[in-house]
């Protein structure tokens, strides 16, 4: 498709935002038997937004069973993708969580497990040592190692799914910046800032760090934080293996902002960052260097890391989009019901593409949603309530 062409000026419905909750979500939809329109800013695949990079991380280890549910629904799709495409989209790895002994966020993350059935492993000293030489766990330090997670080959994914959206006759426009969008009873009115336009029946908002503008002319009033979060790719330093297969994903949660890492699949070296430190930003804003982010990573590398270099081969930013609880917002309008928004992934949304594809088909058609979507709903942030932010990465 070409990125100044479309063959319609009509459709069923326009997806806006080709990053992995749009594409997903028009993936979705095409596949329902509807004429499609997905609409892209840039390429699709860029560093502007949150949707980029060579890896994400895709696990289980959650306080809420509606993100247990949805990352096993995940996992599924994925594999269902791998299967379209003749090749792996992800790799498993497991995950370790390291904290303090006895910490409550070990507990937590048990009984979770415990309860959804899930296999885990509680591990210290030497046993964990000798299982993972890649990390060095503190004395009176525990982790809690679940099998299952895996390692998403994140630009891959995106440009995959973008092919199969046009191979499956979605109308893919890239180089495209909306200017206006007016919903009505019946339709909705698209324009591009170069003056193109088109019609839905209805439309998906996927906006991603942009979103904040669209609510705000649409009359929705949900306050959402752009951060710019700094990471880097660290390069191995002697002969143990820091692979993914080799090496397990990780959270520490020896200090209040979590690190992770995630072992190396693209670019040579392993990926580190500390979760939601990032500076408020707005989402054009141009790329600066937080230093005194980029020193904090380098030292949990030294600490955590004992056979990778201190010093990064690549410093690499990512948008979040912070809801006002850390949790997603996957609701209609309140006065328009042919519009969906997606929003507030706040650093951890990737991994559910698919199923959040899934609920937001569903919720443009009034359709009960594969999992309980009431984490989800605007109406959280109309209520007297005071909203408890989620607290594990």
């Amino acid at each position: 498709m070409s990125p100044r062409s479309a063959k319609s000026v009509h459709y069923d419905a326009i997806v806006v935002g080709g990053g992995i909750v749009g594409v997903s979500t028009a993936y979705v939809l095409v596949r329902r038997g509807l004429s499609v329109l997905l609409l892209e800013r840039y390429a699709p695949v860029h560093e502007h937004g949150s949707s980029h990079g060579d890896s994400r991380m895709i696990r289980f280890d959650y306080e809420e069973n509606v993100y247990v549910e949805m990352a096993a629904r995940a996992f599924r799709a994925w594999e269902d993708l791998a299967k379209r495409l003749g090749r792996p989209v992800f790799k498993r790895t497991g995950i370790c969580n390291l904290a303090p002994a006895g910490a409550e966020v070990l507990e937590t993350l048990e009984t979770r497990l415990r309860d959804c059935e899930l296999p885990y492993e509680r591990l210290a000293g030497a046993t964990f040592s000798h299982r993972f030489p890649q990390l060095s766990l503190p004395p009176q330090s525990e982790a809690i190692y679940q099998p299952d997670s895996a390692v998403l080959f994140a630009d891959e994914v995106v440009r995959s799914l973008w092919d199969c959206v046009v191979e499956d006759g979605v109308d893919a426009l890239t180089e495209t910046e909306v200017a206006s969008i007016v919903p009505a009873e019946e339709r909705v009115e698209v324009t591009a800032s170069d003056g193109r336009s088109w019609s839905g029946t209805r439309l998906v908002l996927a906006t991603g760090s942009w979103t904040d503008r669209w609510l705000n002319a649409l009359g929705v009033e949900v306050e959402l934080v752009v951060t710019r979060e700094l990471l880097a790719y660290f390069p191995q330093a002697g002969s143990v293996p820091h692979e993914a297969g080799a090496m397990p994903n990780v959270i520490d949660y020896h200090t209040p902002d979590p690190f992770y890492c995630v072992p190396q699949v693209r670019v040579p070296g392993v990926k580190a960052g500390c979760h939601r430190t990032g500076r408020v930003v707005e989402a054009d804003d141009p790329e600066v260097v937080d230093d005194a982010n980029l020193a904090a990573v380098r030292e949990f590398v030294g600490r955590r890391c004992p056979h990778l270099s201190r010093d990064p081969v690549a410093v690499k930013h990512c948008l979040y989009t912070n809801s006002a609880d850390f949790h997603f917002i996957l609701d209609r309008h309140p006065d328009h019901a042919n519009v969906v928004l997606a929003a507030g992934f706040s650093g951890h949304g990737f991994k559910f593409g698919p199923v959040l594809g899934e609920i937001l088909a569903a919720r443009l058609f009034d359709e009960t949603p594969p999992v309980d979507t009431s984490l989800f709903g605007l109406q959280r942030f109309s209520s007297r309530r005071v909203l408890k932010p989620r607290t594990l990465a």
